[in-house]
């Protein structure tokens, strides 16, 4: 049974089948595409069935009727893509980060909450089983006076990536690895910690001959409630490899999680440490929570698709998105601030 319909925006992307193939496991039927570069073949897309394929967003608007429009547009484009659909009484699930700068959606986020449109940025890894175990562990004290976090994205360097295309464009993207992989670090820090990121001193590099955007990153971190953390990132490995982590250090407890493990998937496990320092454990102090992934096709998996879920449920009228406008305007602020840091080597407040 198809409870909605959508049409997809942006078929362009490197996002754009793996989302497909998420909605293919849900009760939505994609009826219409849309994809403003003439050069793209959008058959090349295999998820995509036989619909009518534009290349103006206004024109799928004024021809087809959707329920909610999915976007994997550049950053530059896609607040603009966001207003057409809102003003056309379109739910919209879009590709973080939404826009280059928090200028560009804080206008849009204004009048948008007077609408009765739902729009939701993609940040799925908050709906990750072990992101809302640690969730749940910092809600129970289990940390005490959470001091510290340290956190990594390192992924495969440039020279095995498509470097023509427009995520490595900075007018069209703004920024490289810190914009597009660091920022999943600072978006589930910001939604973990709940004590807002205050103030940010980085230090960018430019390390792959012929691409304007960075290729590497370092963050100083601090939080209002002076919780100091670290963020590094970077191009740096060879293909297909990556190396992250997301550790957590209180008064009382510490975490230590591999996220996405020597290479992305999700099949196999990924395993939580816990510490406790407190003596509340001190029979066992050391303990580990696994979760075993059940393979599924999609971004994400099958958390990505309880993501998506949960934007359909607030298109339904049960609570906000997962991820809303303002939430995305949170993230891009500490982004503006980090960018600011880089060229003005100096510590640099979060508006």
């Amino acid at each position: 049974m198809t409870d909605r319909t959508i049409g997809y925006v942006g078929l362009d992307h490197h996002h754009a089948e793996p989302y497909l193939r998420t909605l293919e496991r849900l009760p939505v039927a994609i009826t219409c595409a849309c994809e403003p570069n003439h050069s793209f073949d959008p058959s090349t897309v295999d998820p995509l069935d036989d619909v009518p394929v534009y290349r103006d967003l206004d024109r799928l608007i004024a021809a087809q009727s959707v329920d909610a429009i999915f976007v994997s547009l550049p950053n530059r484009d896609t607040p603009r893509a966001i207003e057409r659909a809102v003003r056309a009484g379109i739910d919209v699930y879009t590709e973080k980060p939404a826009a280059r700068t928090a200028t560009e959606l804080e206008e849009l986020a204004s009048w948008v909450e007077d609408t009765d449109a739902t729009v939701c940025i993609s940040y799925p890894w908050q709906s990750h089983p072990i992101s809302r175990e640690l969730a749940d562990r910092l809600d129970d004290g289990f940390f005490g006076d959470l001091r510290a976090f340290d956190a990594r994205f390192v992924a495969s360097q440039l020279t095995f990536r498509d470097t023509s295309h427009f995520i490595f464009d900075q007018a069209a993207s703004r920024g490289g690895i810190l914009q597009w992989l660091g920022i999943h670090w600072i978006q589930l820090l910001s939604w973990l910690l709940e004590d807002p990121i205050d103030r940010v001193n980085a230090t960018i590099s430019h390390g792959t001959s012929g691409v304007d955007i960075e290729d590497g990153a370092a963050l100083q971190l601090e939080t209002e409630g002076g919780t100091l953390g670290t963020l590094q990132c970077g191009y740096y490995l060879r293909e297909g490899i990556y190396d992250t982590r997301l550790d957590l250090y209180g008064s009382d407890g510490r975490s230590a999680w591999d996220p996405m493990g020597r290479t992305f998937g999700f099949d196999g496990e990924t395993t939580l440490e816990l510490d406790d320092t407190s003596g509340e454990w001190n029979s066992t102090p050391h303990r580990s929570v696994t979760h075993e992934y059940n393979p599924e096709p999609g971004y994400g998996g099958a958390w990505g698709r309880t993501f998506v879920e949960e934007f359909f449920a607030a298109c339904d009228g049960d609570g906000d998105p997962p991820v809303t406008l303002e939430d995305a305007i949170e993230v891009l602020r500490i982004l503006d601030a980090a960018y600011e840091s880089a060229e003005t080597d100096r510590w640099v407040a979060v508006e």
